[in-house]
């Protein structure tokens, strides 16, 4: 198959691509049904393929659409991956475990929250604690949240944001709207309350098939930020530390730290790695845990669609003209249907795959 065929039409595509994959590779598929259903009808899942001997000490856990709509880009990884025949010289000590559409509904819809509005991402705080205060962003949040989606009020939106942007800095910008917020519920980058179910799906996955390994090493497959087509790796860590030393042996390039001046993204609170390090804290278990984030375009254009699909499900009419096109413009910010930016990812995205698991059989 050609590279670019890996990648899916829509969420139902993505699904039948990777399981058939899965199954052809001979991995064991398990399936979670989100109890939601698809603008098609369909009932909406997760799937997970295994592979490897369950006694393999050491694990590959790779997590797609933790953003829905961006959910894309791992499908069409993952897919590949499994069709390429890699799976094949898998280590003996090695486990992969491949989480496809972990935020079916938001990949299906084309939206990057859940079904409760709430960014995913963001909800992996340790909610029976004070949730996390982001002040700058209440400022903020009339200009991302209008009574109208029109050219007059989009303009004086932006206007609002530009100024903060000059006042401040675009960086400063992207972390106050991007960082994480858990005091507006139709506002963006939402961390919500409690656990969603998305959040509660991942941890029964991680209970059932994560829970009891020596080494894991965990990816969350993202897009939207940095040079279109190019894969970055963003972690936590420090020069010197055994989590830096070993991504660094294991990945060589394409560190990097969530800092200003440092990566494309800002520091975040209530992520996917942290609540996995935090729920295997107690057992024996050490964690790699990285984000591996895809540009597509420039910070300003893919901001403007996430506002503006945020808009359309608070207070617009997503069966509307206006509602199929920022359906669009939000598909396009986080998925460049592109041959080109398929093929750059496809082969950045193999190439990380292949380090992983190379990287763990090494242990």
């Amino acid at each position: 198959m050609c590279p670019i065929d890996y990648f899916p039409t829509d969420y139902a595509d993505g699904r039948a691509k990777f399981r058939t994959a899965a199954e052809q590779a001979g991995a064991e598929l398990g399936t979670y049904d989100a109890g939601a259903r698809g603008p098609d009808g369909t009932a909406l899942t997760t799937d997970v393929a295994l592979l490897g001997s369950r006694d393999a000490p050491h694990l590959f856990l790779c997590n797609s659409a933790t953003h829905g709509v961006e959910g894309f880009c791992g499908s069409g990884i993952f897919s590949g991956f499994l069709d390429s025949g890699e799976m094949a010289r898998l280590p003996s000590n090695v486990r992969v475990v491949l989480i496809h559409a972990l935020n079916c509904h938001g990949f299906a819809w084309l939206r990057r929250v859940t079904e409760e509005n709430v960014d995913l991402n963001r909800n992996f705080v340790d909610h029976t604690k004070n949730h996390p205060k982001n002040t700058e962003y209440a400022k903020l949040h009339p200009a991302i949240l209008p009574d109208n989606w029109d050219d007059k009020t989009v303009a004086k939106s932006t206007q609002k944001l530009e100024a903060y942007a000059s006042k401040t800095s675009l960086y400063k910008l992207q972390s106050v709207l991007t960082g994480g917020q858990y005091d507006h519920p139709d506002g963006i980058f939402y961390g919500g309350r409690e656990p969603t179910r998305a959040h509660e799906r991942f941890l029964d996955i991680v209970e059932n098939h994560v829970v009891g390994a020596e080494h894991v090493l965990f990816l969350d497959w993202h897009t939207g930020l940095g040079t279109y087509g190019t894969g970055e790796l963003l972690g936590m860590t420090r020069p010197g530390s055994a989590h830096g030393d070993r991504v660094s042996k294991w990945f060589s390039h394409g560190l990097e730290t969530p800092a200003e001046g440092q990566a494309t993204s800002a520091p975040l609170t209530g992520t996917i790695g942290s609540g996995l390090r935090r729920h295997l804290a107690n057992s024996n278990t050490e964690v790699t845990s990285l984000t591996v984030e895809f540009g597509t375009y420039p910070v300003r254009e893919v901001l403007m669609p996430l506002i503006a699909d945020n808009w359309l499900h608070a207070k617009g009419d997503p069966d509307s003209n206006l509602g199929r096109a920022i359906k669009g413009q939000i598909r396009r910010a986080l998925y460049p249907d592109e041959a080109d930016w398929k093929e750059l990812v496809w082969v950045r995205g193999r190439q990380i795959m292949r380090r992983g698991v190379a990287g763990l059989g090494e242990l």
